[in-house]
C-alpha cells in the first residue's frame, strides 16, 4: 500500500514518535528491571525528545515519508537500518559531547544502545505490519501503462494479495506503473511529466516486480542492466563487517561443533566403516574451484548406481550436521555464511552454456545459505533443469543487487527459523 497525501505522512510521523517513546520506556524497564516511575521516565524523556525529533528529520531525509514508502515494504527495514545508523551517530555526538546530557542522572552508553535496538524493532514492526491497518478501506488506485509477462504476474499478485491495499484502475490513478526501459514512448513520458503536478506517483514495473516477488525479472537482464544495476566494486564498510561476522560467528560455531565430531565419526564408522568426510569441488568467487568438505552421508562410492544415503547420513542431512565442516571453509574465506549456494563444477559448465549471464553469481563469495534457498519454492539442489536453475539465478541476482547488512540479517534469521522447523534449506 502507498501513502496518498499529507494526512497519511503525518500519521506515519506520529506513529514513529510513539514507537520512539515506547522504545524509551522499554529501555528503562530493561535497564533497571522495574516499571519506570514518572520521575525516572520524565528525566530521560526530556533529553531524548530532542533526539527523537532529530531522528524523524533523518527519516524525512531518507524518504521514509514518501508516497511509495509502504508499498515497498520489503526494502523498508534496510532503509530504516541505514537511517538508524546515522541516527545512532548523531545521538552519540549529543550524549558524549553535549553538557546537557551530562547534567542529568542517566547512563548514556547503555541506555542509548538499548534504545536504538528497541526503536529499530518497533519502527520496522509499525511501518511494515501495523501501518496497513491504519489505511484499511482506502486502497490506492494503480494503473498499468505497460504490458508483458512480468506485468501480468504483478497484476495477479496484487489481485490476490489484499495486504497491498491496491485497486487496479484505468483512469484517475494515484500511481502509474510504467516500463522504465521502453525507449519508444517519448511522447508518453511527456504526459507523465505533466501528471507529476497533479499528484500522481510513478513506479517502474521492474522495481515493483522485485518488491512483490523478491527476484529479478530475467527478461530485462542484458549487458546494460548489469552495468547499471550490478557492480563487482567492493562495498568497504559492508565487506569489512561481513568478513568480521563470518570469522567470528563461523569460528565460534566451528569450535563448539567440535564436540559433535567424535560422535559423528563413531556413528559413520560403525555403520559401514567408510571414510568420515566427503570432499567435492564447487565453483566459488571469481569462477575459481573451491573444495567443500562434509560429513559423508552416502555409502562409499563403488559403482555410481549403488550409492545411497545411509541411515546415519539421513539423520545428518535432516539435522544439517553433515555441513558442520563447512564452517571452517567460511573462516578460511572460500565461502561466506550468506551468499548464493556454490554449485558443482560440472553443473556450472552446463549452466554456462544454457543460461545467459550465469557467471554473474560468481562475482561474490558463495554462502552456506542464501536468498534463493529461503524464498524459491521447491528450491532445486543440483538439477539439470535449465528452467529451475534460471529461476534460482533470478533470486541470486536479486541478492547480488541488493546485498547489505539488513538483507544478510534477514536471511540468517529465516535460515535459523527453517532449521528449527526442520523444513530444510
Amino acid at each position: 500500500m502507498t501513502l496518498g497525501g499529507k494526512k497519511e505522512a503525518i500519521i506515519l510521523f506520529l506513529g514513529d514518535l510513539v514507537c520512539f517513546i515506547v522504545a524509551l520506556w522499554l529501555t528503562l524497564l530493561v535497564r533497571y528491571w522495574q516499571l519506570p516511575s514518572r520521575e525516572l521516565f520524565t528525566t530521560h524523556f526530556i533529553p531524548f525528545s530532542l533526539i527523537f525529533l532529530i531522528w524523524t528529520l533523518f527519516f524525512f531525509i531518507f524518504d521514509l515519508y514518501r508516497k511509495q514508502t509502504i508499498l515497498f515494504k520489503g526494502s523498508l527495514p534496510s532503509r530504516i537500518l541505514r537511517a538508524q545508523i546515522i541516527n545512532s551517530l548523531v545521538a552519540g555526538l549529543f550524549f558524549y559531547f553535549s553538557p546537557f546530557f551530562y547534567s542529568i542522572t542517566l547512563t548514556p552508553r547503555l541506555n542509548l544502545l538499548i534504545d536504538l535496538v528497541f526503536s529499530f524493532i518497533l519502527i520496522v514492526t509499525w511501518r511494515r505490519y501495523l501501518a496497513h491497518f491504519v489505511y484499511r478501506g482506502r486502497p490506492v488506485r494503480v494503473s498499468f501503462a505497460c504490458r508483458g509477462e512480468e506485468v501480468e504476474a504483478i497484476r495477479s499478485a496484487i489481485s490476490f494479495q489484499p495486504s497491498y491495499s491496491l485497486q487496479i484502475v484505468d483512469d484517475k490513478p494515484n500511481i502509474i506503473v510504467y516500463d522504465k526501459y521502453d525507449t519508444s514512448s517519448g511522447a508518453r513520458f511527456g504526459d507523465y511529466y505533466k501528471m507529476l503536478f497533479q499528484g500522481v506517483g510513478f513506479i517502474g514495473a521492474q522495481d515493483l516486480y522485485e518488491e512483490v516477488f523478491g527476484r529479478v525479472p530475467l527478461s530485462l537482464v542484458n549487458e546494460r542492466w548489469f552495468l547499471e544495476r550490478v557492480s563487482n566494486q567492493p562495498k568497504p564498510f559492508y565487506d569489512l563487517i561481513k568478513r568480521i561476522m563470518d570469522i567470528v560467528v563461523a569460528g565460534l560455531l566451528g569450535v563448539v561443533s567440535l564436540v559433535f565430531y567424535p560422535f559423528i565419526y563413531l556413528a559413520i564408522k560403525l555403520e559401514d566403516g567408510g571414510p568420515t568426510f566427503y570432499c567435492d569441488e564447487r565453483i566459488g568467487k571469481g569462477g575459481f574451484i573451491i573444495k567443500i568438505y562434509k560429513f559423508r552421508s552416502m555409502s562409499p562410492e563403488t559403482e555410481l548406481n549403488e550409492r545411497r544415503v545411509t541411515r546415519i547420513g539421513a539423520l545428518l542431512r535432516r539435522t544439517r550436521l553433515d555441513e558442520l565442516p563447512q564452517l571452517w571453509s567460511v573462516v578460511r574465506g572460500d565461502q561466506s555464511l550468506i551468499g548464493p549456494r556454490p554449485e558443482k563444477s560440472d553443473y556450472v559448465t552446463l549452466y554456462r552454456q544454457e543460461i545467459p549471464f550465469y557467471d554473474v553469481r560468481h562475482l561474490i563469495a558463495p554462502g552456506l545459505s542464501g536468498w534463493a534457498q529461503i524464498y524459491q519454492d521447491g528450491h532445486p539442489h543440483f538439477t539439470t533443469s535449465a528452467e529451475a536453475t534460471r529461476e534460482k539465478l533470478s533470486y541470486d541476482l536479486y541478492y547480488i543487487k541488493h546485498r547489505g547488512l539488513w538483507l544478510d540479517i534477514k536471511i540468517a534469521l529465516k535460515t535459523i527459523n527453517t532449521l528449527l522447523s526442520r523444513t530444510g534449506i
